[in-house]
């Protein structure tokens, strides 16, 4: 199986994806521009980055919302922050037999006050994959 090349995204859709990871809610063009005030977004400059991260996959809509007159679309995460975090690792050419290696780097450079509860977590995991294979077969 190929893995598909993360669709790169700018500092400024980055920036945007936080907005939605971080509110975990729908939000409107208008929601964005509330939100982002301190920013030097402008309405057509949001537009142009919401049809990119619909285009990337990075996003998608759901519902429309009654804003004064008109009607504006509501958009949520297609992606979740850690999936993303994963297409760009796997983007920089990390092959399927490094991953565990890149996991132990990952666990080492987090520095996990809790490494109990990162090992436990991780054995979870780990056993859902081994029942996920087995119900496959």
């Amino acid at each position: 199986m190929a893995v598909k090349r993360a669709k790169h995204l700018t500092g400024s859709e980055e920036d945007l994806m936080e907005m939605f990871w971080e509110r975990n809610e729908p939000l409107t063009s208008v929601e964005i521009l509330d939100i982002s005030a301190d920013r030097s977004w402008n309405g057509n400059y949001v537009h142009i980055m919401l049809r990119s991260l619909l285009k990337k996959g990075m996003i998608k809509v759901c519902g429309t919302v009654q804003c004064g007159t008109q009607y504006a679309r509501q958009f949520i995460p297609a992606v979740t922050k850690e999936q993303y975090a994963a297409k760009l690792v796997m983007s920089k050419g990390i092959a399927g037999s490094s991953i565990a290696a890149v996991t132990v780097a990952m666990v080492n450079e987090a520095n996990e006050a809790d490494g109990e509860g990162l090992v436990k977590q991780l054995e979870e995991i780990i056993e859902e994959l081994k029942n996920k294979g087995t119900k496959e077969q």
